[in-house]
């Protein structure tokens, strides 16, 4: 699974995708937003995939859109219609049912902020930048970027973020509470990999059932939460992951997870 724009690598239950356009930082085309829709949808879908890391090649994650396709959009409308193609991806990526591990590898800005925010773990290089830069181009932080943010920094350090269009360090970042780690450039990939490999060896569908309750407990009452505890919390006792969870545990033995229904 490949694409000129878009890299896909699959071994031992763990995707690495890489956005491959390292020419123009990694912004956004036509062709890498394709890549991406295909990507995610079928990696959503893949139940032999069981964790995801998303990198960027050459000097950058991701430097945003594309600019100069900004010049094509000259309506509301045309500007709803612009963003609504982007946003397949990002839905999918956010919400698959697995862990996705973003291994920023330099700039992170503007849309290419918003995707690393949309994953559930943050791992940056000491040289990483991360910034909304909309605020410089009269637009407003899209690609779920006002969704995301608020959820890691709080709403009045997002609305610092979005307003003044401040660019963070790698440090700073991790201080806030956007970076779950920060490493050497050199052990990026390795440190992402190890992740990825302890999510993949983890049982698969109780991890997502939890994922799928955590990305909507900012919206939910507690009693809301309680009820989709007990839903997932049905469905996570018919899997060969629970039976094995016990089995292990009852005979002093380390599990082995399959990430399968009974």
């Amino acid at each position: 699974m490949s694409d000129q724009a878009v890299l896909t690598e699959i071994k031992n239950g763990v995707a690495a995708v890489t956005l491959n356009q390292p020419d123009s930082l990694n912004a956004l085309s036509i062709e890498m937003v394709k890549g991406l829709t295909r990507t995610m949808h079928e990696l959503k879908h893949d139940a032999s995939v069981r964790a995801v890391i998303l990198t960027g090649s050459g000097r950058a994650f991701c430097a945003g859109g594309n600019i100069k396709g900004f010049s094509n959009v000259t309506t509301a409308a045309g500007g709803r219609k612009y963003m609504q193609d982007h946003t397949d991806f990002l839905k999918d990526l956010a919400q698959m049912e697995k862990p996705v591990i973003a291994a920023v590898n330099g700039h992170a800005v503007g849309a290419g902020f918003s995707i690393a925010l949309a994953c559930d773990f943050i791992i940056a290089s000491h040289h990483s930048k991360f910034a909304l830069g909309f605020h410089k181009l009269g637009l407003v932080p899209d690609l779920g970027g006002l969704y995301h943010l608020p959820r890691f920094v709080g709403m009045a350090r997002a609305k610092e973020l979005a307003f003044s269009d401040r660019t963070l360090s790698s440090t700073e970042a991790k201080e806030y509470g956007i970076c779950l780690e920060v490493v050497e450039a050199e052990r990026l990939l390795e440190r992402a990999h190890e992740l990825a490999a302890t999510f993949a060896a983890s049982p698969t569908i109780a991890i997502g059932l939890a994922k799928s309750i955590l990305n909507q407990s900012f919206e939910s009452s507690l009693e809301d939460t309680l009820r989709q505890e007990a839903m997932v919390q049905g469905i996570a006792f018919t899997t060969e992951d629970h039976k094995e969870g016990v089995r292990a545990f009852l005979e002093k033995d380390k599990p082995t997870f399959t990430g399968t229904y009974s």
